[in-house]
């Protein structure tokens, strides 16, 4: 089991892990299916209920990105 948080979205998902510097989050099929997921492939955005409350979650935005390629890069250093 794989810890996640995103955002007020805290989660436990088992998955596969490979060693990377950064990359994407692939929340597959089995993960939408336990959790009902509603994918807006318009928006870019996955929709369903957590602990009884509706979660969305969204991409970062391109300001939220650089400043964490920032950090990576400070952390690499």
């Amino acid at each position: 089991m794989v810890p996640l948080a995103i955002g007020k979205y805290e989660d436990e998902i088992l998955c596969d892990v490979l060693p990377m510097e950064a990359g994407h989050i692939l929340l597959g099929r089995p993960w939408q299916s336990d959790r009902r997921v509603i994918h807006d492939g318009y928006a870019n955005k996955h929709t369903f209920e957590f602990k009884g409350r509706k979660t969305v979650l969204v991409p970062m935005t391109p300001k939220e990105v650089q400043v964490d390629q920032l950090q990576l890069q400070k952390k690499k250093e």
